[in-house]
């Protein structure tokens, strides 16, 4: 079974045609269940190894150009994943089920999305966020002052001194599970300012449950933390990933119009075995 493997920034996921049915078809016929796909496919030295994993599907309504289904590596769902959204409109555009105009559904809603340099930039407008309020921990023996925001998916965002060094695993394990983010848990985000325009950041992922590479709508939240706070002065926000690339984030002071655009990068596509479950 056909699939292609793209990263936006780092992030990276296993992209499949759905539209026939082939993953179900494929699935019934190892008899497993779809969180078992997910997570076999996902795995690193025995599957193709990802963040994440998307199908791409038929859209309920006729007037948008697919629907997706998105699963993060240890095969629970997620509403919204922002390089994961850029990732599959380049996949779409290049497999001739979009133009550069493109509408697609999720469980958050019909995100729009422009395509650029025929597919190698994705400009996405998110959903609109919600829930922007500051929240104070105890983690670790530290205190730790931040802010939370919904971007299609929860975040915390919090400053930190020497990000470099900073142990992302550690506190951001503690703090996805914390109670103040219960029952359904958070993604973490630790940043530090560059400039007046310009954020680095370092994310754990609640589903990958680590530090990835980048996470697009934990640039998105931090990117709004910054500059609601003061710590940017100027739109659009640059943030610097870990993987190194920058993503721009713009948004209207109301955050009624939020948009995330970046690089994608196809890596390679292949053909999914039945043997690769066995193991």
């Amino acid at each position: 079974m056909r699939f292609v493997k793209l990263h936006g920034s780092g992030n990276d996921f296993v992209v499949f045609d759905n539209r026939q049915g082939e993953v179900y078809e494929f699935i019934k016929n190892l008899n497993i269940n779809l969180r078992e796909f997910v997570v076999k496919v996902c795995a690193f030295h025995t599957g193709v190894g990802a963040d994440g994993l998307i199908l791409i599907e038929n859209p309920d309504d006729p007037k948008n150009h697919f629907k997706w289904q998105f699963f993060n590596s240890d095969g629970s769902v997620a509403g919204m994943c922002g390089n994961g959204s850029r990732c599959a409109v380049r996949f779409a555009y290049e497999e001739g089920i979009v133009d550069k105009e493109v509408r697609f559904e999720t469980l958050v809603g019909v995100i729009q999305a422009e395509v650029l340099e025929n597919g190698k930039r994705v400009k996405v407008l998110l959903t609109e966020p919600y829930g922007l309020r500051d929240v104070s921990l105890r983690v670790l023996n530290r205190e730790i002052e931040g802010s939370f925001i919904n971007t299609g998916v929860p975040h915390f965002v919090a400053v930190v001194e020497d990000l470099e060094n900073f142990d992302v695993v550690s506190y951001g394990r503690e703090i996805r599970f914390h109670e103040a983010f219960a029952p359904s848990g958070t993604n973490v985000n630790f940043i530090k300012v560059n400039s007046e325009d310009s954020i680095s950041i370092r994310t754990y992922e609640r589903g990958v449950e680590n530090e990835t590479l980048a996470c697009g709508t934990g640039a998105t939240a931090s990117a709004i933390v910054a500059y609601k706070k003061g710590l940017v002065k100027k739109k659009p926000v640059e943030v610097r990933t870990k993987g190194g690339d920058i993503l721009r984030i713009d948004f209207d002071d109301d955050l009624k119009r939020v948009f995330l655009e970046g690089s994608v990068y196809k890596v390679f596509e292949g053909f999914l075995y039945p043997e690769a479950f066995e193991y």
